[in-house]
Formats: structure tokens, sequence, C-alpha cells
């Protein structure tokens, strides 16, 4: 009974919000694609970097597709990668779906939400060779695998975020390396980084969720140009 009660509340996940709805779709500008996950592709880019996103757990994938598809409207192509049960312990390797599909991308920047993130972290680890930076959105390694890595890092969060807390940063940072950049969202919570409502022990977040996700765009968008003019 209890396995089956851990079944269905997997198989329930949060969101995605009425309004992310749209933005599954394609537009002038850019081209969506779903398949075994979500591609979003510019109409029009020259970008030699893409973004492979892994979601949160028990977060219902397409809440993230606002905040991918601005970002593809800046020149980016990216994948929102669904998991198995809608967690992404349980399909850590499946960037490598998006990497087998677009040969003509050469290189990544692998990033993910909560849990979404830390499982980015352990893909990076085991499969280097395509990845050029990653980006956590409310998230931290899993352990001290990146301490003495020489990779972009990019970790954002919010200052309202009640799932991980200010004194639980300061025990998580020595995680990151010494030249992770970090970005925090004054006003901005975890439920914030993708567009599923409310999450419970979550703080109310003290700004607009277009108002957040503008702010993950654009933090997003200047750490893959530095991973582009990078390599």
């Amino acid at each position: 009974m209890v396995l089956a009660g851990v079944y269905m509340f997997t198989l329930s996940p949060v969101g995605p919000l009425p309004a992310a709805l749209p933005y599954l779709q394609s537009d002038d500008q850019v081209q969506v694609t779903s398949g075994r996950y979500l591609f979003f592709q510019p109409m029009h880019s020259t970008a030699k970097t893409g973004l492979i996103f892994y979601p949160g757990g028990r977060v219902d994938y397409r809440s993230y597709a606002p905040m991918v598809h601005q970002l593809a409207e800046k020149g980016w192509s990216a994948a929102i990668v669904p998991m198995p049960l809608n967690l992404a312990v349980l399909g850590s390797d499946r960037a490598d779906w998006v990497i087998n599909d677009h040969p003509e991308i050469p290189q990544w920047v692998i990033a993910g939400h909560s849990l979404g993130g830390s499982m980015a972290a352990g893909y990076l680890v085991k499969n280097p060779t395509h990845i050029r930076g990653i980006a956590f959105l409310a998230a931290y390694p899993g352990g001290n695998e990146l301490v003495n890595s020489t990779i972009p890092v990019l970790s954002i969060f919010g200052s309202e975020d009640g799932l991980i807390t200010s004194d639980e940063w300061e025990t998580r940072k020595p995680r990151f390396p010494a030249t992770t950049q970090w970005l925090r969202i004054d006003g901005g919570n975890h439920a914030g980084f993708g567009w599923y409502g409310e999450q419970e022990g979550d703080r109310p977040a003290q700004i607009s969720l277009e108002d957040q996700t503008a702010q993950i765009v654009q933090g997003l968008d200047r750490f893959l140009t530095i991973v582009e003019n990078k390599n």
C-alpha cells in the first residue's frame, strides 16, 4: 500500500498553470517540437551552444515552457526533458537523447531546477565531453563532485525560497567551485522557477511570476553567452 501510494503521488505532478500552455506552441520566433522531450528551436540563430533542462521533482516538465521559450527567443536552442515518474533521479542520463538527436549543436549547457539540478550535476560528472557549463536553479550539487571543476557554473536562487533556507545555502556553498557565478533574485521563491503554482513549504514570492521568469532568462542568457564565447 505504501509503495502504491508513492507511485500514485509521483504520477500526479504539479502544473503546468494554464498560462504556461501557450508557450508550448510555435510562433514566428521559435519552433516547438514534442516527442521524447520538448525542443525549442529559434527560427534564426547561429549559436553553437544549446541548453538541456531537467525539471524539479514531481513537477510537470511543461511547467518550464515559458522560461525556455523566452530563452529560445534570444537565440538559444533548448530542450526540456521529462523524467520517469517525474523524478530526475530516475532519468539522469536522458540528456543523451538531446545530444544524440542534435549533432548540429556541438556543445551544451545543462541546467536543472531543485532535484533536477542535482541530477544535472551527476550527468556532467559522468559525461563531460559535450557539456561546457552547468546552471543550478534553486539547486546545488549532491556532493563535492564539482568543487575543483573549471567548468563555468551558475547558481540562481530566490531570496524567499522556503525549501532551501539561507542557512542551508551557507552549508551548501562549499560544494560549488570558487569561480561560481551567483544570481540572487530578490523576492523570488522556489516555485517561481516554473509555472506550476504554489509549492508546499515554500514562502510567498514578493515579485510576480513573470518578473522572476524574466530575471532567470536574463541570467541564463548571459551565462550561455559566456560559455559560447569561451569555447
